[in-house]
Formats: C-alpha cells, structure tokens, sequence
C-alpha cells in the first residue's frame, strides 16, 4: 500500500515539476524565496494592528508560536522520516527538472523533504489572514489561499519536494494554527 502511494506520489510530482517554462524558472525561484513576501507579511500585520489594535500583539505573537511550531514539527518530521528531496534522489535525477541559482548552481533544497515548511508555513499565514487580517471579502480569501498553493507548487517546480510533502505541510500548518489559535480561544472562554 505505501509502494503504491508513494508510486503515485512520484508520478503525481514528475508531472507537475513538468509543466515548465524556461521564462517560469526565475518566478517560480523567486516565489520560493521566503525573504520576497516580506512586504506581504507587513502589509497583513499592519491590517491586523489596525483592526484589533491593542489586541494585536497577542495575535502577532500567537501567529509567531503557530508559526515557530509548524515549521520544528516539519523538521522534526523531516529528521524522523528522512524523506530524500526529488533533487537529492538518484533514481529521479534524470527527470527531475532543478533551477539555477542566481550563482548559476541548481537548487536543491535540503538532504529530506517531508513534510514541507514552506507550505506549512503558508498555510498558518494564510488562516491568519482569514480570521484576523481584515474583512472576509471573496476576492482577499481568495487570494491569500492562491499565495499558499503557489507557494506550495513552487517547491514543487523546483523539484525539491514531492506532492504529498507539499499537501501534508498544508496540515501541519492548519493543525498548528489550530492547535495554537484553539487553545487561546479555549483559554479565554474559560477565565472570561
């Protein structure tokens, strides 16, 4: 059974590291780049300061602890399961598609890949977007869940995650949000 799934994951990972454009490898390495949403993350913590005011610095704090703990448990998962990345994977080196560097080397991530943090880590931004980061307009939910999935995919594009390590980091993050952001609300309806 896991053969299977994890066939299928490869399978799954090959097509969509696939869809490529050599005009696509620049954006998609810059997506990936955790230091190019900075101004995102702002522009979201200043809508949150906004809207709750004093209120803010728990959640901001709430979301660094949601966050902080996403991406541990995604490296504590990565050391347990030792996951090699598609780019480090002798099997798949053929096929797999990597992007330069800016050095002109090519990507490749990290030894393991599962689960990923990027995408853990998109996903607890992005429900903190949804409940705390302003109104519930379509086109804002909308948006902030593309970020996350393109975020995702973009690791994918890279070649230094598979599928499944995207799709379960997406848990790990909403699990995390839930667990931190919770336990809080459980929190203050108990002493309220």
């Amino acid at each position: 059974m896991l053969e299977t799934i994890l066939h299928w994951d490869t399978v799954v990972t090959l097509f969509l590291n696939g869809l490529r454009a050599p005009w696509l490898d620049p954006v998609m390495y810059w997506i990936s780049n955790k230091f190019a949403w900075i101004p995102l993350y702002v522009f979201v913590l200043f809508l949150v300061v906004k809207k709750w005011k004093k209120k803010s610095i728990v959640l901001i704090i709430l979301l660094v602890l949601a966050v902080t703990i996403s991406d541990q448990s995604c490296n504590l998962l990565k050391k347990s399961t030792k996951r090699l990345r598609p780019s480090h994977n002798t099997e798949l080196e053929h096929k797999i598609h990597l992007v330069k560097q800016p050095d002109g080397e090519f990507y490749r991530g990290g030894k393991y890949s599962f689960p990923s943090a990027h995408a853990a880590n998109a996903m607890v931004f992005a429900l903190f977007v949804f409940f705390f980061a302003g109104n519930r307009k379509t086109w804002v939910l909308f948006t902030i869940f593309f970020w996350a999935a393109l975020l995702g995919y973009s690791r994918i594009y890279l070649g230094v995650h598979y599928w499944l390590d995207v799709e379960f980091g997406y848990l790990v993050g909403a699990l995390s949000f839930t667990l931190v952001f919770g336990s809080y609300w459980l929190c203050r309806r108990k002493f309220d």
